[in-house]
């Protein structure tokens, strides 16, 4: 393992013990395209459960996976991730706060190629559910069910084939024309991370409530940001139970509860950031019809705002639009 790697992904999970796994391996150049062991490090950070992944199966999936086991006192992943980062030996950093995340095969590739093109960055992946539809609306859609639509793809020797069984997530329902809500595959400059303040320790609900959105617009709207977004690659959601992800009859009550304290925080009611976004990456065959969904939701987006007088990109110091 290089003691200077060029970027370090850090990775959280609680109660997750094969998605983890899973996620891992995607995170491995086993899977991974264009990149070597020595040019990045993954910190995957475990909060303890009733089903942990472990050292030894965690090291197992590639040589420059650095363990840490974590006794956390709350339910929030906030406090597990600022840890992380506070370990991290590279200029940049990766950012998953939920360990259930699959990848596609040239995302750190990618992300260190925006990041040397610019060094303000924040490179955004988007995000998908796996299944028919979103998870939570999908009461269906289980473990057993979910491990049947992997092995039908063959996932492991062409990433790129998740987008077959998969679905737009609400985050980014519309594509990558519209403003992303949040990213649960981020990446920045460590000096970016650390000017926001890192994950705010005040979301202190189950699962961190919208720590994610809160970290995203903060680092989004940082006066220097470029947004970078993969349009072909993508971060597909396992289903693991979580708090947001899952078919729940009191979910409204829960996403109600998240929205208060996420305005409380923030000092008001939460908005996307608007920043126009640099499209990087090739598009495989597979993320085809995803780019032209977003490209079909994005006229009709651009062609509102004409009408209106108005520019898509408001927070952007300068769109081009």
């Amino acid at each position: 393992m290089s003691a200077h790697p060029r970027l370090s992904v850090v990775v959280v999970a609680y109660r997750m013990a094969r998605q983890a796994e899973n996620t891992l391996f995607t995170l491995s150049t086993r899977y991974q395209r264009g990149i070597a062991d020595d040019d990045y490090e993954v910190i995957f950070i475990e909060n303890g459960s009733d089903d942990v992944l472990g050292e030894a199966r965690a090291l197992a999936t590639g040589p420059n996976v650095r363990y840490f086991l974590r006794e956390e006192p709350g339910t929030s992943p906030a406090p597990a991730l600022n840890f992380g980062v506070s370990r991290a030996r590279a200029a940049t950093v990766g950012l998953m706060i939920d360990g259930a995340r699959l990848i596609t095969p040239r995302v750190l590739a990618y992300a260190l190629a925006a990041r040397k093109m610019d060094e303000h960055a924040v490179v955004v992946v988007p995000g998908y559910h796996l299944g028919s539809d979103e998870q939570h609306k999908a009461p269906q859609h289980d473990e057993a069910s979910e491990q049947a639509l992997l092995e039908a793809v063959s996932w492991r020797e062409n990433g790129y084939r998740l987008f077959e069984v998969a679905t737009q997530s609400g985050a980014n329902r519309h594509g990558v024309f519209h403003p992303f809500m949040e990213s649960n595959c981020l990446f920045c400059s460590l000096e970016s991370y650390r000017k926001v303040g890192g994950a705010d320790e005040r979301f202190d609900l189950p699962g961190g409530g919208s720590v994610n959105l809160y970290l995203y617009r903060r680092i989004a709207l940082l006066p220097e940001t470029q947004l970078v977004v993969l349009p072909g690659e993508g971060s597909f959601h396992q289903f693991h139970g979580g708090i947001t992800t899952k078919a729940d009859p009191q979910l409204d009550a829960v996403l109600a509860e998240h929205r208060v304290q996420l305005a409380t925080i923030l000092g008001q009611p939460f908005e996307a950031p608007k920043r126009e976004p640099i499209l990087f990456g090739a598009v495989t065959s597979w993320a085809l019809p995803a780019l032209k969904h977003s490209v079909d939701r994005g006229l009709q987006r651009f062609a509102r705002f004409r009408a209106q007088g108005t520019v898509a990109w408001v927070d952007d110091p300068a769109p081009t639009e």
